[in-house]
């Protein structure tokens, strides 16, 4: 798997972003669940919930891809 890229990584942040701003908004706990908030965008707006998901999938490609590169690296100490 290829290194993720800088703007790989800033989308990731900017999703980190975008799903705290969707939680302050809604008022909803800040330690809510993944499956929790899915449903929650899912009942209010589908199109946010549809935005929502494709934006999480992509961010997860990605942090996949950077779990890959740790795992192949040598350990130190």
């Amino acid at each position: 798997m290829p290194e993720p890229s800088t703007n790989q990584i800033r989308e990731a942040l900017k999703f980190s972003q975008f799903r705290f701003k969707l939680i302050e908004f809604l008022k909803l706990p800040l330690d809510i669940g993944e499956p929790a908030l899915r449903e929650v965008l899912e009942r209010i707006s589908p199109n946010v919930y549809r935005n929502y998901l494709a934006r999480s999938e992509r961010v997860d490609e990605i942090l996949k891809s950077e779990d890959t590169l740790e795992m192949r690296a040598p350990a130190f100490g």
